[in-house]
């Protein structure tokens, strides 16, 4: 138990790094989106095997992602960034109308946010056209309310334990979001993956 626990500390802090490392790479602005991608390629590819992540494997994963995964990332921020601002705008006002709205801009954000980690994790699993996995990633959000809460919770218990300790930002925060990400979305994506093979058979 012991050895296991020294390996997953070890492959948590070999995906941050280079995750940190390859968004330097893309001078951060154009860098995080693939970074984010290549992070969870490897950690699927690896099965918890630290041996697996490579430093050659995260730059063929970093390069082949690099377009795409920045598409993504900014389509998805960007509307991120609307709602937040709208958001910013409605709290200003006072009334039961304008509760009701931030409310909803509350929620859309949430489900936006969700869906991008949806994204991360399917564009590892299958080759589809961005429309197809923006739907897929959409549709899955709603499969399973407890899913969506308890993906929720995890992400804000590691960025509160990485807003205590800001050396985490460096060694794990974003490795563990990943790891994170996999297993609270594991049950929708078997649920997806039955689906997907009942509809080819």
């Amino acid at each position: 138990m012991i050895d296991k626990g020294f390996k997953g500390v070890w492959l948590i802090v070999k995906l941050n790094l280079l995750f940190v490392l390859f968004s330097l790479c893309g001078l951060v602005v154009f860098g995080v989106g693939p970074a984010l991608q290549m992070m969870n390629d490897l950690f699927v590819e690896s099965e918890f095997d630290y041996k697996e992540i490579t430093f050659h494997k995260a730059w063929i994963s970093f390069k082949s992602h690099f377009v795409r995964s920045n598409q993504l990332f900014w389509l998805y921020n960007g509307c991120l960034a609307i709602l937040f601002y709208n958001l910013y705008l409605s709290v200003q006002l006072k009334g039961l109308l304008w509760l009701i709205i931030d409310f909803l801009l509350l929620t859309m954000s949430l489900l936006i946010f969700v869906s991008y980690q949806y994204v991360l994790v399917y564009e590892s699993e299958y080759e589809l056209p961005m429309l197809q996995l923006i739907k897929l990633s959409c549709i899955s959000v709603f499969l399973s309310f407890s899913s969506f809460l308890k993906l929720l919770i995890g992400i804000a218990i590691i960025l509160g334990f990485s807003w205590g300790m800001k050396g985490l930002l460096l060694f794990a925060t974003f490795a563990l979001w990943t790891a994170w990400n996999n297993i609270a979305t594991k049950h929708n994506r078997e649920f997806v993956e039955k689906r997907l093979v009942g509809n080819e058979s």
